[in-house]
């Protein structure tokens, strides 16, 4: 993981408190931002992940564990990872659970298919009841099924999923305050997929993934002026609505011109939290290395709808959107930016009702006390209270997985974390484990891995007081990270 030091706050008039907050050309009262931030909370507290909605899509992870484990023989045991949004802790009431099976590149099709008939057979015998398996034999082999009546897409060897877990999370403990960056996604996750239907690769929409990336954007140029995640929900809002995907792509640092492209480093000039130096190095740590990222090169595939991944810069995050959705999604945002706004200015007695009902098929499907991922009941919107919810990951436990995962396809030169118990990797398919330790700059742990000195990036000195101390009084559901949530 990469490892960064805190330097000088950002040099911006609007990293100071001030009488009010500027967003795009509108001007609110601090106190009007912070009620709007309150009830914004109270809609999260209920389609955020909670506790245990976390432990029922765990133990689905574990009976595929088992089910691969048990069914499959030696050659993949252990070898099941989840990633995406679930072990992200972004994941809304409806999203389903990605996992990933590390096979030998050669035997993907011969295990897809044997796990599909283990997957068949269980249909009608399990308590936990799996129903709808299919096996879609593309490029990207997937088989599909409910368990428990939540989706869940195993794939097979998808190590670029794990890297842009590990991505991430990293991301989301730098940027801090209480989760900030989790709680945007969230908020304008539920935004984009209950009130305007636009979220979707398989519908020629955003796919998660370029959603979580444009976000970030969001957040990394603009992180001293933004309050909470209703000010990120506006500013994407805004930002994206007047954006010219015609001709300009967006990247973790700011837009680029297409015509500029492969160089990604042509950015107009932003202050930014997650600097350049910072990102190569997590392209370093993160990065899997597999044939045909050798064979593509540097070459970026210009679409309709462009967002290079920060992982792998030949990688355009918005290829799944159509032309035809690209006004779509543009008349979305202008007409979301436009509700949002209308209800940041009324007055307050009557607000917090409107952004209400600006997420009201969010609150309807999940705020009446049951949840699609929860057995039974849970709190209700609106009385006060909410379940209990732990937005942070496991980086390390994810690292450790792409580890894994790098080892078991014979990435050569691979840095293992010391400490780590290699002995039930020693053998994989009859071939010897010939790979070997590495220290990194002297690394002795996990934390130090690809560490640089002076890395120039640092988190800015807020001058808005924190979520925790802003919000104290609301039912504390999210968790602060240690020393400032700093990796």
């Amino acid at each position: 993981m990469v490892d960064l030091k805190e330097g000088k706050p950002v040099s911006s008039s609007s990293s100071s408190p001030s009488s009010s907050l500027s967003l795009s050309t509108m001007q609110i009262d601090v106190e009007m931002w912070k009620i709007a931030e309150e009830r914004a909370q109270e809609i999260l507290n209920t389609i955020q992940p909670i506790c245990v909605a976390d432990r029922s899509r765990n133990e689905i992870f574990a009976y595929v564990q088992t089910l691969v484990r048990n069914r499959l023989g030696t050659e993949v045991k252990n070898l099941v990872f989840n990633f995406g949004s679930v072990p992200l802790k972004t994941y809304l009431p409806d999203g389903d659970i990605d996992l990933t099976v590390l096979t030998p590149q050669d035997k993907e099709e011969d295990f897809a298919k044997a796990l599909l008939s283990i997957l068949e057979a269980e249909s009608g015998e399990s308590n936990f009841h799996v129903t709808d398996v299919q096996y879609v034999p593309a490029q990207v082999k997937v088989i599909k099924c409910k368990i428990k009546n939540i989706a869940v897409d195993i794939s097979f060897n998808q190590m670029g999923g794990l890297s842009a877990l590990c991505f991430l999370e990293q991301a989301d403990q730098i940027f801090g305050r209480d989760h900030l960056f989790k709680r945007s996604i969230i908020l304008i996750k539920a935004w984009c997929y209950y009130e305007s239907r636009i979220l979707g690769a398989n519908t020629g929409l955003i796919s998660t993934y370029a959603l979580a990336v444009l976000v970030l954007h969001i957040i990394n140029i603009g992180y001293p002026s933004l309050s909470g995640p209703l000010a990120v929900l506006f500013k994407f809002l805004d930002y994206y609505a007047s954006f010219d995907w015609g001709k300009n792509c967006v990247t973790v640092h700011g837009p680029i011109l297409i015509s500029a492209l492969p160089d990604i480093t042509q950015t107009e000039h932003h202050e930014v939290v997650l600097n350049e130096k910072f990102v190569r190095e997590c392209m370093e740590s993160y990065s899997f290395s597999t044939k045909a990222v050798e064979a593509n090169g540097r070459h970026f595939p210009v679409r309709y709808f462009n967002i290079v991944d920060p992982l792998k810069h030949s990688n355009n995050l918005g290829r799944s959107v159509t032309q035809g959705n690209v006004q779509r999604l543009k008349h979305a945002f202008t007409l979301g930016a436009k509700k949002l706004k209308d209800v940041l200015t009324l007055p307050r007695e009557t607000m917090g009702w409107k952004l209400e009902k600006l997420f009201g098929n969010s609150l309807e499907r999940n705020g009446k006390g049951q949840r699609l991922d929860v057995d039974e009941p849970i709190t209700a919107f609106g009385t006060g209270r909410s379940e209990v919810s732990e937005l942070r990951g496991d980086c390390e436990r994810y690292f450790q997985s792409l580890v894994y995962g790098k080892w078991f396809h014979g990435e050569p030169k691979l840095w293992i974390p010391q400490g780590q118990d290699t002995s039930s990797w020693d053998t994989v398919n009859g071939q010897e484990n010939n790979f070997y330790w590495r220290n990194v700059n002297g690394a002795t742990s996990l934390q130090n891995m690809g560490r640089s000195r002076g890395t120039g990036t640092f988190i800015p000195k807020m001058g808005q007081q924190s979520y925790t101390d802003r919000f104290g009084s609301q039912p504390r559901t999210v968790k602060s990270s240690p020393s400032g949530s700093q990796s």
